[in-house]
C-alpha cells in the first residue's frame, strides 16, 4: 500500500489505493512530494512564460532585461513586410491582367 503525506505532525497519509485520508502506520511505503513540487514550479513558471508570450508587452523568462517590447515592435515590422510583399503581389496581378487586355 502506497501513502503520501499529509500532515506528518499529526501523522495523517493520503491512501492511494482507498483515496482517504488515514492514519499513518509502520506497514505503509511514504513518499516525498519534495521533488515533486519542485518540478511543478518549474511547470508553473514555464506556463506562466507561455502565458507571456501572448502579450506583446510582456517579457520572457529566459530573456535578457529590459526587452519587454521586442515582441511588440518585431510584429510591426513582420507586418510592414507581408503588407509590402501582398501589395508588390497584387499590383503585379493588375499589371499583368491590364497588359493581357483582361481589365
Amino acid at each position: 500500500m502506497a501513502a503520501i503525506k499529509v500532515l506528518p505532525e499529526y501523522g495523517l497519509v493520503y491512501d492511494s489505493e482507498t483515496g482517504k485520508i488515514a492514519p499513518e502506520s509502520g506497514t505503509m511505503v511514504k513518499y516525498s512530494m519534495g521533488t515533486v513540487n519542485t518540478g511543478l514550479d518549474k511547470l508553473d513558471k514555464y506556463a506562466d512564460d507561455l502565458m507571456n508570450s501572448l502579450a506583446p508587452t510582456g517579457s520572457f523568462l529566459e530573456s535578457y532585461p529590459h526587452r519587454e517590447k521586442s515582441l511588440y515592435y518585431a510584429s510591426i515590422f513582420t507586418n510592414i513586410f507581408y503588407g509590402f510583399i501582398f501589395g508588390l503581389i497584387l499590383s503585379f496581378v493588375v499589371v499583368f491582367l491590364h497588359a493581357g487586355g483582361l481589365i
